[in-house]
């Protein structure tokens, strides 16, 4: 069975079983931060009350108390340890199978990501204005909107479950096409892309079960975003027996194969596949069915170029009102004539900029000419400020000539692609009037 576009029942039926770690493989979000005990607190009780009975579970758990008088009165928000002991006493499977639920409720419940949730709401295949939803029942805790979700619009909250699984994937190669301001996404078109990918991947051990979706976002850029997911592509892990006496080895299906994100605005194509041929392959493919352009991206087009720390000694990354400090931990240069020279900082001797400065000095030592230099690698530690009522956040990505990053999608990484596309210049961009013969003769 080949699964249709935009007929993702059986897909969303699926369930989500997150590791026995939190913090994997969702690498920046609410699982490294879950707790049962938040989540209670957190959590208004008639939501909770309504969650287990949905799960069919409410022996154990007690939901008044004693006031003055010894009336029973509504047991308070904010006493969850009985609560919590109530669950720790479910046994086997069910505890589980609920406190995996109640992980994917947590890594949700953030102001992004209820926003996209939201906006996600409002397209046809949902029809749910969740904003109305929640001002008209004033539902304004981040938990309890996503638990209202779960409860009243699973189809949605499966979905942005995925969504976060996408923004969480680092690592993707860019391609400059063209710009097409008319662009928009044709079920038609995505249809043959899709076929096109399933042929591409038959005889590789995966492709001919395939889903392909998408999504649209507007925020700082007008982005479309197409994801595919292979059913039949399967990896083994290591797991306990039924017995819990040995290990065996089990198939291990993964969610995405492919990500393509495509800025009519800019001409960015950015994708994230293993391989740089397959990579290539893919973008051939999507230009030709999703763009209906004859002439294939340039695989040597320099997307990006760090010239500009070479020729500048005063070269300083700018910060702003988001982002605290710069560290450069780890530069790549090539010197020309097969040779190359790497400098790196030890972890606890990050300076601000200390590895340019080092550089200079290297190059200069090196007595080599600048212009036939070139920085291959970048690897910067961005710190950004510290916002009210959270711990500061770091990211350390890097940048690796022509066209890959392992920058991803969310929001801190948006801010830093943003930085090197418009602060620090690193990125090359399409003038507004390009014609095709750009995609083939690279960008000068």
């Amino acid at each position: 069975m080949i699964w249709d576009i935009h007929s993702p029942a059986e897909w969303l039926q699926t369930p989500l079983k997150p590791p026995a770690e939190p913090g994997t493989p969702f690498k920046e979000n609410n699982l490294a931060k879950y707790s049962l005990k938040s989540f209670l607190r957190e959590t208004q009780n008639n939501y909770i009350q309504l969650f287990l009975k949905r799960e069919g579970v409410s022996s154990e758990f007690k939901w008044v108390t004693k006031g003055e008088d010894d009336k029973e009165i509504p047991l308070p928000e904010t006493d969850v340890d009985g609560l919590a002991e109530a669950f720790e006493k479910i046994e086997g499977e069910k505890r589980t199978e609920l406190i995996c639920k109640i992980r994917e409720i947590a890594l949700l419940a953030d102001q992004n990501i209820i926003s996209t949730m939201i906006e996600q709401g409002n397209k046809t295949r949902y029809g749910i204005d969740l904003a109305k939803e929640f001002s008209d029942k004033e539902i304004e805790v981040p938990y309890d909107r996503v638990m209202w979700v779960n409860l009243y619009q699973n189809d949605l909250f499966r979905y942005t479950l995925k969504y976060v699984q996408v923004i969480n994937i680092d690592g993707t190669r860019d391609f400059l096409i063209e710009r097409k301001k008319d662009y928009k996404t044709d079920p038609k078109k995505m249809k043959v892309f899709k076929e096109s990918i399933i042929k591409h991947y038959v005889g590789k051990g995966r492709g001919e079960k395939c889903i392909i979706d998408d999504y649209y976002t507007n925020e700082d850029v007008e982005q479309y975003c197409y994801y595919t997911f292979h059913e039949d592509s399967i990896k083994t892990s290591l797991d306990f027996n039924e017995d819990g006496d040995d290990v065996i080895r089990k198939p291990k299906h993964g969610i995405f194969e492919n990500i393509f994100f495509f800025e009519p605005q800019t001409g960015n194509l950015r994708i994230h596949a293993n391989g740089e041929r397959n990579t290539e392959k893919l973008a051939d493919l999507f230009c030709e069915h999703m763009l209906s352009m004859e002439i294939r991206p340039n695989r040597d087009t320099k997307i990006y170029d760090l010239s500009e720390i070479l020729s500048n000694p005063d070269f300083k990354f700018d910060n702003d009102a988001t982002i605290k400090k710069i560290h450069v931990t780890e530069i790549i240069c090539d010197m020309g004539n097969n040779e190359e020279f790497i400098l790196k900082t030890k972890n606890r001797q990050r300076k601000e900029l200390l590895l340019i400065k080092r550089l200079h000095s290297a190059v200069d030592t090196y007595g080599a000419d600048q212009s036939g230099a070139e920085i291959k690698k970048l690897r910067f530690q961005v710190e950004f400020r510290k916002e009210d009522g959270l711990k500061k956040k770091t990211r350390t990505r890097e940048i690796v000539l022509p066209n890959r990053t392992d920058l991803a999608d969310d929001s801190y990484d948006n801010i830093i692609r943003r930085h090197i596309i418009k602060k620090w210049k690193f990125k090359k961009s399409l003038p507004e009037k390009i014609k095709a013969k750009v995609a083939q003769d690279g960008i000068k």
